[in-house]
């Protein structure tokens, strides 16, 4: 390719360019968000997983587990500790719905609908 040719090329790609920008700016403006707005609506969403959290502490989680099963967890104010869970129970594969203690020591199972469906199960 002669150098002419190179030049022309890098011309045109730079004309094209700059053509690009000035059109970007004569048809579109700036997206701005909606200032005060806080709750906002929309039709579908789709993902793998919602983290609800404060700081930097998790409160909650709404999705997928390992398995890809739905699964709706909430944690304690020190963020780690799970004090209700909604979800599959691995050990029998049916839904199991879970209402702990907060405590971290205090085991308690405040509810528990176990696997014969009907059956509510208090420990401790």
């Amino acid at each position: 390719m002669k150098l002419r040719y190179k030049i022309l090329y890098i011309s045109f790609g730079a004309m094209l360019v700059v053509l690009g920008m000035v059109l970007n700016s004569l048809v579109s403006g700036d997206a701005d968000a909606q200032v005060g707005v806080e709750d906002a609506e929309f039709g579908y969403i789709t993902c793998k997983g919602l983290i609800i959290k404060i700081g930097d502490k998790v409160r909650g989680y709404f999705g997928l587990d390992t398995d890809g099963d739905a699964i709706l967890e909430t944690y304690g104010d020190d963020g780690d500790t799970a004090v209700a869970y909604l979800g599959e129970n691995k050990k029998n594969n049916e839904m199991i719905l879970q209402l702990q203690s907060k405590s971290k020591i205090d085991k308690r199972q405040v509810m528990m609908i176990g696997k014969n469906g009907g059956r509510f199960d208090s420990l401790n």
